[in-house]
């Protein structure tokens, strides 16, 4: 169906476009955030609780935060999107998290992969994998809760 000269397709192309280009503007807010959260658990929290305990409060503290700013702008990045699509979402923010982590932790700060791989053992204590689970599923949770998931015909 036409309507003015733009086909239904290309309005989904562009909304899709939109949200696409949305949600990697957010992501970059989020990696923001936990560059600074990174800086304030080594200056700050390191010298008072020790390493592994900064790292717990730290990570628990980014999730929430990510959680909060996820919540604050959902409605902005995808304001009629089905749950899949949310899922989507949060499924680019992983993998570029994770690209973006083992990246830079190892091709700029020189990290050894063991060292990266490490944060990922929740049995010892690392619970960075809370961080990669909020980015994961917290667009769907929040689109949900907050009413942003629609019928299955749209965009």
């Amino acid at each position: 169906m036409k309507r003015q000269g733009i086909t239904e397709t290309s309005l989904s192309t562009r909304t899709g476009l939109a949200t696409l280009g949305r949600a990697l503007l957010v992501w970059l807010l989020l990696l923001v955030v936990a560059v600074i959260a990174a800086a304030l658990r080594t200056s700050l929290l390191e010298p008072r609780l020790g390493e592994p305990n900064a790292h717990v409060v730290g990570t628990i503290a980014v999730a929430v935060v990510f959680a909060l700013l996820i919540w604050l702008v959902i409605g902005w990045i995808a304001p009629t999107l089905r749950p899949a699509n949310l899922l989507i979402v949060g499924l680019l923010w992983l993998v570029l998290t994770v690209l973006f982590e083992f990246g830079f932790g190892h091709y700029v700060m020189g990290h050894p992969w063991s060292r990266l791989l490490a944060d990922y053992n929740i049995f010892a204590g690392r619970l960075w994998v809370l961080v990669l689970l909020t980015v994961l599923f917290w667009p769907l949770l929040a689109g949900i809760l907050r009413g942003r998931s629609v019928a299955p015909g749209a965009v």
